[in-house]
């Protein structure tokens, strides 16, 4: 301990605050909290204190010590977890990539709020409801809450009145009440974005009781067609809600909080548990944890609700926190309403307690044997591991085909796959560069070479390659990674004919039944490949014949050549049409109908000549 902080020591507040420890080049190594600034600070650098294992040795580096007094420990609270998100201290427990996890906004500051996820929490007035671990199964969420409650997912601009855009299929499916065409009215929209948030935010009794309110006004009032929707939107809610498992007879809302550590890494899990159903669990992994359960606890406990769209009434935990009483009165700020930090002895929610914490200690296992993956535990994606043995479910899968027609206009396609849903920011097309003829072998190396030199320039891989075709083609495939010293990555074929699925050095296919899940995600990863690879090859050859055709007629610039395609649909119909026919077209004189005419017909007598030779 140098001077500088010896001297601080005297004249350090002996009040609430939060103390940052720097080095030498004023960066800041740790941010702590304490109710008594001064009594904390000096504990680190007595001969009887014991630091974690991560703040000993950095004590080394410490060179001065900066302290904020402040009013209270909540706010003292507050505030170190304030900085710790803004300087990311070396030394602090943190929630790892946190900012991956996905949540649901509402836009509640717009006229006709809609339902979107998001990755990134903005200060812009609107409704967050998360974080969520599986982006698949918030898709869901959204897909079966529109069932019910019909708020809008698009990105149009609304005003309050006066929108006239084109409803679209969800007008149509009953999946939006057509807002943009000024089908609703703004209370009623309202009312199915109050459902919304109390659905999101876990209180479905609430959401509930206001149906068969209305439902009961409606029929009280005659209006049996109106109380029959009502009533067949209790039935969904109800529904929705018998999907979820783990009665509680109190029908209480209630997280439960379950740890488990390996070394300086940290897994915690959370139940959630809404009007006595277990709704979503999620885990989350700390860095830098430390050896005392209770610091790695607390700081999980500041950094998860610190951010969290809902705090429910009680929160079960597995151990002490530090500074219980400041943080259960800033949850309790935070909901609105009292919130109690709990450490069950027995009973019911001991057994919560102890399955949130089995299943951190299974996935914390799992995840040094490069088992868990970050997406949702799609089965397909996890038999595809099984089947092809590879170390861990394929996360991002690449398909590659090609297309062409004789030799002409070849191109190739490259679609991807992350968490088994298509990712089309990724899709990239080639055009054939080096191989003349048809040779489709040839042309897969080629563009395997090109995109695999790409991803060592990047340093970015697949987790599976998947080439379109059987033996041959993924032969040819595997002698580029071969030769890129790249026959480490996993690579399969799929034979079109019986959907055979073939591997590098082995003579016999996979063979999946027709139904089988996992064939079906292959299926659709292949099949977009090559929707992808035709639909540029047309495009190359619309473009080619196009100009080829009618760029070489006098007098025949984008409008006219426009104008003919329009009218006619296709060059073969303008190449057979008759000089009256193109007259027929706007915009299409005399004169230059008669050199279309001409000049068509002498191509076509020609192409027969070359034919007969």
């Amino acid at each position: 301990m140098n001077q500088q902080i010896r001297d601080k020591f005297s004249n350090m507040p002996t009040g609430p605050g939060v103390y940052m420890m720097k080095d030498v080049a004023g960066k800041i190594l740790y941010v702590g909290k304490a109710a008594s600034l001064r009594q904390r600070v000096r504990s680190y650098f007595q001969d009887s204190a014991t630091p974690h294992a991560l703040t000993k040795p950095m004590l080394r580096y410490v060179h001065d010590i900066d302290t904020i007094l402040t009013a209270s420990d909540v706010d003292a609270l507050i505030l170190e977890n304030n900085l710790i998100k803004e300087h990311q201290p070396r030394y602090n427990i943190r929630l790892k990539d946190d900012k991956r996890y996905p949540y649901l906004k509402v836009t509640v500051n717009e006229p006709f709020p809609g339902l979107y996820i998001t990755r990134q929490i903005e200060n812009d007035g609107a409704k967050y409801f998360g974080p969520f671990v599986h982006t698949r199964a918030t898709r869901q969420t959204i897909k079966e809450l529109t069932k019910v409650f019909p708020i809008r997912t698009c990105s149009l601009e609304l005003k309050a009145s006066g929108n006239q855009h084109r409803v679209c299929l969800d007008y149509h499916i009953q999946r939006c009440p057509g807002p943009c065409a000024d089908l609703t009215s703004t209370e009623d929209y309202d009312q199915i974005v109050k459902n919304v948030r109390q659905f999101l935010g876990g209180d479905k009794a609430e959401v509930l009781k206001d149906l068969v309110a209305k439902m009961e006004a409606a029929a009280a009032a005659l209006d049996f067609e109106v109380a029959a929707k009502y009533r067949d939107q209790i039935e969904n809610v109800k529904e929705a809600i018998a999907k979820q498992n783990l009665d509680n007879p109190t029908a209480e809302n209630e997280d439960v909080i379950g740890m488990a550590q390996v070394g300086d890494e940290a897994c915690v899990q959370v139940l959630m548990i809404r009007d006595g159903k277990l709704i979503e669990r999620e885990h989350y992994f700390l860095r830098n944890s430390s050896d005392s359960t209770v610091e790695t606890l607390t700081a999980f406990v500041q950094q998860y609700y610190q951010d969290a769209s809902f705090i429910p009434k009680i929160i079960l935990m597995p151990d002490n926190i530090d500074m219980p009483e400041a943080i259960q009165h800033w949850l309790s700020e935070k909901r609105g309403s009292g919130v109690t930090l709990y450490i069950p002895q027995r009973g019911r929610k001991r057994q919560l307690v102890e399955m949130a914490a089995k299943n951190a200690s299974i996935i914390l296992e799992q995840k040094e044997q490069h088992v868990v993956f970050k997406s949702d535990d799609n089965p397909a994606l996890i038999e595809l591991q099984e089947l092809l043995d590879l170390p861990h479910p394929p996360i991002r899968i690449e398909g590659f085909d090609i297309s062409n027609l004789g030799d002409r206009f070849p191109v190739a396609s490259m679609v991807v796959m992350e968490d088994a849903e298509p990712a089309k920011s990724e899709y990239r097309r080639f055009k054939i560069r080096t191989v003349e003829g048809q040779n489709d072998y040839a042309m897969m190396q080629e563009v395997v070479t090109r995109r695999f030199r790409r991803a060592i320039d990047e340093n970015r891989f697949p987790d599976l390659i998947l080439i379109d075709g059987g033996k041959g083609q993924l032969s040819a495939a595997c002698e580029v990674l071969e030769t890129l010293d790249l026959s480490h990555l996993p690579i399969i074929g799929l034979a079109k004919r019986f959907e055979h699925i073939f591997l590098p050095g082995r003579s016999d296919p996979i063979v999946l039944r027709r139904d089988n899940p996992t064939l079906h995600l292959i299926q659709r990863l292949r099949d977009e490949a090559h929707r992808f690879a035709i639909t540029y090859h047309r495009k190359r050859r619309s473009r080619a014949l196009s100009h080829s055709v009618l760029d070489e007629i006098p007098n025949i610039g984008i409008k006219r050549k426009q104008a003919l395609l329009q009218h006619f649909g296709a060059i073969e119909k303008i190449r057979h049409a008759s000089l009256d026919e193109l007259l027929a077209v706007k915009g299409i004189p005399h004169g230059v109908a008669a050199a279309i005419h001409k000049h068509l017909r002498e191509q076509e007598g020609q192409t027969r000549d070359i034919s007969r030779q």
